[in-house]
């Protein structure tokens, strides 16, 4: 109740400066009590327009918000049926969103990745975003996120990219991570390169490789020193996997930017994501 508290002693405050409230004095008990009725419903009403937030808490449940999809994506549930979590949209003008859950510690898998998307997600588009692009285009990806996690989570949070031979395929075939915030696992699969350096991209990165899906290769991207924001371009890390390594076909198509956070477990209390801003689009 503190919007309805601070927007009810801003409205005293106007209006005794105004001298209404000294005016009042002098009409009738009945049309003060009017007034009054009338001004906690304006601030009731203002509180319900302002406060208006959607919550979803299904295995799948999806919000579209503005050019993105918010997604609660509970992938890994049946690795912790009694555990919960929801997702909940923000503004469209910042694309902020929030996620809250519990997941029961010595549970051991990946429970869910809450996110919001642009482009594709098993053949679902978001409203905007410019993909699929092909990634011998080499086409700018800019992307700003900036989050904050709250509990003693077993987490990731990072950007997630998928690519396919086909420009809309039913499932992809090839799986990019970039972990700027974690803990308590590691990722799929096996460290392949160490303290590496991105053009034009902060901070030193490990890189893993396995399996996302059960079936096709995941590259993970770890940032050394942790984060909770970044801007820039993902362009490099693509670069990085289809160029210098040669691991990813440079002639199959970027398809997507999600962002959002893994969680194996949250240790027998909630925790949550909130992310304040978030942009992503090929260009």
């Amino acid at each position: 109740m503190t919007f309805l508290n601070n927007n009810w002693l801003l409205f005293v405050s106007r209006f005794s400066s105004y001298g209404i409230f000294k005016q009042l004095r002098s009409v009738s008990p009945g049309w003060v009590t009017l007034a009054l009725s009338f001004a906690v419903g304006v601030v009731f009403c203002s509180a319900s327009l302002a406060g208006a937030q959607t919550c979803d808490d299904g295995q799948y449940s999806t919000q579209t918000q503005g050019q993105y999809i918010l997604q609660n994506d509970e992938w890994g549930l049946a690795g912790d049926t009694g555990g919960w979590q929801e997702i909940c949209n923000g503004s469209a003008t910042s694309n902020s969103w929030s996620a809250k859950w519990f997941w029961s510690p010595g549970t051991g898998t990946i429970k869910a990745y809450p996110s919001i998307y642009s482009g594709w997600n098993y053949g679902t588009w978001s409203p905007g975003g410019g993909f699929p692009v092909e990634i011998s285009a080499q086409s700018p990806l800019p992307t700003s996120v900036s989050f904050d996690m709250t509990g003693d989570n077993e987490y990731d949070t990072a950007y997630d990219l998928f690519f396919s031979p086909d420009g809309n395929p039913s499932a992809p075939s090839a799986e990019m991570m970039v972990w700027l915030s974690y803990a308590g696992h590691n990722p799929a699969g096996t460290k392949v390169a160490s303290a590496i350096t991105l053009g034009g991209i902060s901070g030193t990165w490990d890189v893993w490789k396995g399996t996302g899906g059960g079936s096709w290769p995941l590259w993970t991207f770890v940032r050394d020193s942790q984060v909770s924001s970044f801007s820039g371009n993902l362009q490099p890390f693509v670069y990085y996997l289809a160029y210098t390594t040669a691991w990813l076909n440079s002639s199959w198509y970027e398809l997507n930017i999600e962002f959002g956070t893994e969680i194996i477990q949250s240790n027998d209390a909630n925790g949550s994501i909130t992310v304040s801003s978030f942009s992503a689009a090929a260009q």
